[in-house]
C-alpha cells in the first residue's frame, strides 16, 4: 500500500494503523511530512506526535494520556510497537476508544518490523507494509551522494541497489565511493557484496553464485534448450523439474544463474514455517517482497515439495497455516513481477497440489529429470575422471545418478583403486529406493516432459536402413 492512501484513511475515520516496515527514519521523514502538510476542508490539519521506548518506560500511560486527550487531529505514532501490542490492558484500551478516537479525528499508527496485531484488534486495524525503494528513489539516493553520469552505470548501480532498504542504500553507496575513490565512481561488487549479506541476515534467503554454466552441466538438452528459448522473453514464468535426488536438478538451477548472468537467490522453505501463530505469513511476505523489489533475478526454491509438509495425502492442506502460506505463494506464483524467474526442484510429488503443476504458474507441464542415459552416464564419469586423474574404467552405470557417479570416482581417487573395484562399494538409489522410484516414474509417464531427449533404436527406414528417432 502507498504512503499517500493513509490520508485517505485518516479523512474516511479511521482510528489504528500498523506499519510494517524497519525504517523508522523513513517513516518520520516520508508520512509526518505528508500529514502534517495535508489541509482537511474544514481548514484543521493533523498534529503529529510520537512515543518510543527510550523517551519514556510506561507505554500504557502514553497511549491513556492520547486518548484521554480532548485535542482533536492528532496522530500519535508508536515505535517497536510489537513489543507490548498483545498485553491485556493495551488491547482492551485500543478497544474502548475506538470509536472515541475516530469521532475526534484522532489516529494512532503503530510502526513494526513485523506485524503483531492482535486477533481482536484485526477489525480496527489498517495494516500498511512500506515497499523498499524503487528504481526513481535509488536514482534520488545516487545524485544526493555522488552524481553517476554514466548512464549505462546509473543502470547497474540502481540494479544492485534493488533490495536494500533506503538507510542500506545511502550506506553502501557512501561505502562504495570511498572504495573507489580514485575511479570516481560506484563499485558493483562492493554493493552487491553488501546486498548479499542483507539478505542472508533475512535467514529466509541465500545468494546463489553462478560459478557454473550449461557447458559445465552434462545431459538435460531438451530442458536446457527450452530456458535457453524462453529465459529473456518478458512473459517467462520459470519451470518446476521432478526427478530422484542426485540427477543434477539443483546443479541445472544454478547453471541458469551463471548462464545467464542473473543475480540468483535461493529460498529456504523449512526456514519459512513457524510455530508461532502468524509467523509463517509474515516471513513469506517478507521473501516475496524482496523477491519483487530485487526485480530480474533467478529464484531457485529446492525441494519443493516440502512446502505442502502440512498437507494430506490426497494434496487437501489440512492447518490452517499451510493453507495461507500455500495461498500466498500460488498467487506469487501466478502474478511474480517481470523478470522474476524462478526455478523449483521437487523429489516428489506425494502432497503438491495439481494446481501448483499446471502451466500458468510455469512456463510448462512439469519436467522430469530420470538417471542419466547410458551415453550421458558414461560422459560424466569421464568428466570426473579426468578431474580427479582417474583412469577410465568400462563398468555398468544403469540407474547410476549422477551423484552417485561422483561418489564412485571419489571412492576410487581417495583409496587408490580402480572404477570397477570402487563400484563394488555403492548400492544405487534405483535400487535401494526403488519402489518410490518406480512409483515416480509411472507418476511422471503422462504428467511430465523429459529433461533428456530420448533415443530410440532399432526402427528402420523404407530402405531397411538402421535409424535413430529423437522421442520427445
Amino acid at each position: 500500500m502507498k504512503a499517500e492512501k493513509i490520508i485517505n484513511y485518516l479523512r474516511a475515520g479511521f482510528p489504528m494503523f500498523w506499519i510494517q516496515t524497519g525504517e523508522h527514519d523513513f517513516v518520520r521523514e516520508k508520512l509526518y511530512t505528508l500529514i502534517e502538510d495535508f489541509e482537511r476542508k474544514d481548514g484543521n490539519r493533523y498534529t503529529v506526535s510520537e512515543w518510543t521506548l527510550s523517551k519514556s518506560q510506561n507505554p500504557l500511560e502514553a497511549i491513556t494520556t492520547f486518548c484521554d486527550s480532548q485535542e482533536e487531529y492528532q496522530i500519535l505514532f508508536l515505535y517497536n510497537w510489537h513489543w507490548f501490542s498483545e498485553k491485556p490492558q493495551i488491547v482492551q484500551i485500543f478497544k474502548d476508544y475506538s470509536k472515541l478516537l475516530s469521532s475526534q479525528g484522532k489516529a494512532i499508527v503503530c510502526v513494526s518490523h513485523i506485524n503483531k496485531i492482535p486477533k481482536e484488534l484485526e477489525k480496527e486495524f489498517v495494516l500498511m507494509n512500506l515497499p523498499l525503494p524503487n528504481g526513481e528513489e535509488v536514482n534520488k539516493a545516487i545524485q544526493d551522494i555522488y552524481p553517476e553520469n554514466d548512464e549505462k552505470k546509473k543502470a547497474q548501480v540502481i540494479n544492485a541497489c534493488k533490495g536494500l532498504s533506503r538507510s542500506e542504500i545511502d550506506n553502501v553507496l557512501a561505502l562504495s565511493v570511498v572504495e573507489e575513490e580514485e575511479e570516481e565512481g560506484y563499485s558493483i561488487d562492493v554493493i552487491n557484496e553488501h546486498k548479499a549479506q542483507s539478505i542472508r541476515k533475512t535467514g529466509f534467503l541465500d545468494v546463489i553464485e553462478g560459478n557454473i554454466t550449461f557447458d559445465d552441466l552434462i545431459g538435460l538438452d531438451q530442458i536446457k534448450g527450452f530456458v535457453s528459448e524462453t529465459i529473456d522473453n518478458p512473459k517467462a514464468k520459470g519451470l518446476i523439474a521432478i526427478g530422484p535426488p542426485g540427477c543434477g536438478k539443483t546443479q541445472l538451477m544454478k547453471a541458469i544463474i551463471g548462464e545467464f548472468k542473473r543475480f540468483g537467490l535461493s529460498v529456504n522453505m523449512g526456514s519459512l514455517f513457524s510455530k508461532y501463530q502468524g509467523e509463517t505469513d509474515q516471513n513469506i511476505n517478507q521473501v516475496i517482497d524482496i523477491i519483487s523489489s530485487i526485480g530480474p533475478c533467478v529464484v531457485l526454491i529446492d525441494e519443493f515439495e516440502k512446502q505442502f509438509a502440512g498437507s494430506n495425502s490426497d494434496g487437501s492442506l489440512d492447518s490452517g497455516t499451510t493453507r495461507r502460506a500455500t495461498g500466498r505463494w500460488l498467487d506469487f506464483l501466478q502474478n511474480r513481477p517481470e523478470g522474476v524467474y524462478i526455478v523449483a526442484t521437487a523429489n516428489s510429488f506425494q502432497g503438491i497440489p495439481n494446481e501448483y503443476l499446471r502451466p500458468g504458474r510455469w512456463d510448462t507441464s512439469p519436467f522430469f529429470i530420470d538417471y542419466p542415459s547410458a551415453t550421458v552416464a558414461e560422459e560424466i564419469l569421464k568428466h570426473y575422471c579426468n578431474e580427479q586423474n582417474v583412469k577410465v574404467s568400462k563398468v555398468n552405470l544403469n540407474d547410476f545418478s549422477g551423484a552417485e557417479i561422483e561418489a564412485l570416482v571419489n571412492i576410487a581417487s581417495m583409496r587408490g583403486i580402480s572404477i570397477n573395484e570402487a563400484i563394488e562399494t555403492i548400492l544405487p538409489q534405483a535400487k535401494t529406493m526403488g519402489e518410490s522410484i518406480d512409483a515416480l516414474r509411472k507418476w511422471a509417464e503422462d504428467r511430465t516432459i523429459p529433461a533428456e531427449k530420448k533415443i530410440v533404436k532399432g526402427k528402420t527406414n523404407k530402405k531397411g536402413a538402421k535409424v535413430r528417432r529423437i522421442d520427445r
